[in-house]
């Protein structure tokens, strides 16, 4: 980092912002992490008459705690160096520019670990979202070591400098850029496969709703599942880090609460998806049948009321299925299903309906 550019924006203005970020960030997650613990040990239970998904729990709760940890950590740091040493000239400037301060260390390990949190939790709705399939999560899973590495390296460097330094001095840079690569690449991946494996089921679930295309809640929902948020936080973090912007410790103090806020908005769309599927319009509907000819076959059928409802049957099965908080398919489901498959095959059999 030049001077020219500590001069642009100052490291001391720029924690002092990352902190205010952060409070607003870790204020919206506690809100959804308690809306999250709700839904998990008070509305699934009453659903199901099941005990709450505990690694669901404990994830979000230990999510909650980092983030409570890391923001304590700043806030006692944004006092020593704006009232103990605010008098001294240079004083804020130099006690951010010492890296060697247990307090840096400390959030930089918080932050590490609830990035592997996140980027392991990525990786997991992949693997669940792609109905099991180890050979999808192979790459993003080497990844995941190469960021524990890396980061956890990052923050011995850190440890061991002497003096004032800045964090993109030639021995942690390396290990830092290494870092942001890894974790982006890790979440690029698994959301381009977990959005584009939504969209396939959405369109292949088309015939059984409103005609059109996707709703917009349709892409809000895909986007949200498949933490494009993150993904696009940490891109910023590392632009910010390799142009050498001091910008990059408001987004580096962002993500500890954003990853938790991404996390808790999925179990909420899960827990919330009958009533946001009434709400978003074209789920649910009541088709009539007369003359259809399925696979060669033609099946003159009276006026028939179907009710269908599709996020309960696939997508959405998806969905909770890749959070273990539902282990059976509704009924619907399976009929659909089945009148999928003759379709595809183009079987003689005919579809599986309910007279009104």
């Amino acid at each position: 980092m030049s001077a020219a550019s500590e001069a642009e924006f100052p490291i001391a203005r720029a924690s002092l912002m990352a902190l205010w970020v952060e409070s607003l960030a870790f204020g919206a997650f506690t809100v959804l992490y308690g809306i999250a613990i709700w839904i998990l040990l008070y509305k699934e239970r009453k659903r199901t008459s099941s005990n709450p998904n505990k690694r669901l729990f404990a994830t979000a709760t230990i999510m909650w705690l980092l983030a409570i940890a890391h923001l304590a950590i700043d806030v006692q740091r944004a006092d020593q160096a704006f009232v103990v040493h605010g008098n001294t000239p240079g004083g804020s400037r130099d006690f951010f520019n010492t890296l060697s301060n247990p307090t840096l260390v400390a959030k930089d390990v918080i932050y590490i670990t609830q990035t592997l949190l996140g980027d392991a939790f990525a990786t997991y709705r992949l693997f669940m979202v792609w109905k099991r399939s180890w050979p999808i999560v192979v790459f993003p899973i080497l990844l995941l070591l190469g960021a524990a590495v890396t980061g956890y390296g990052a923050c011995v460097e850190v440890g061991l400098m002497e003096g004032l330094s800045v964090v993109f001095a030639s021995n942690i840079a390396p290990w830092g850029k290494a870092f942001f690569i890894i974790s982006l690449t890790t979440n690029v991946f698994a959301t381009t496969l977990i959005a584009g494996r939504l969209l396939w089921l959405n369109r292949r679930t088309k015939t059984y709703r409103a005609a059109g295309a996707l709703s917009y809640w349709d892409v809000v929902e895909m986007l949200v599942q498949s933490a494009a948020v993150y993904s696009a936080t940490l891109a910023s973090l590392m632009g910010t880090y390799l142009a050498g912007s001091n910008a990059q410790y408001i987004c580096l103090d962002l993500l500890t609460p954003i990853i938790g806020v991404v996390f808790t908005l999925i179990i909420i769309r899960v827990g919330l998806g009958e009533t946001v599927s009434e709400l978003s319009g074209g789920r649910t509907r009541t088709s009539e049948f007369h003359g259809q000819t399925i696979g060669g076959t033609d099946y003159n059928l009276r006026p028939l009321a179907i009710n269908v409802s599709v996020s309960r049957s696939q997508a959405h099965d998806h969905d909770r299925r890749s959070l273990d908080m539902f282990d059976r398919k509704a009924d619907a489901g399976a009929d659909i299903a089945d009148a999928d498959a003759d379709l595809e095959s183009g079987g003689s059999r005919a579809p599986s309906a309910s007279c009104a």
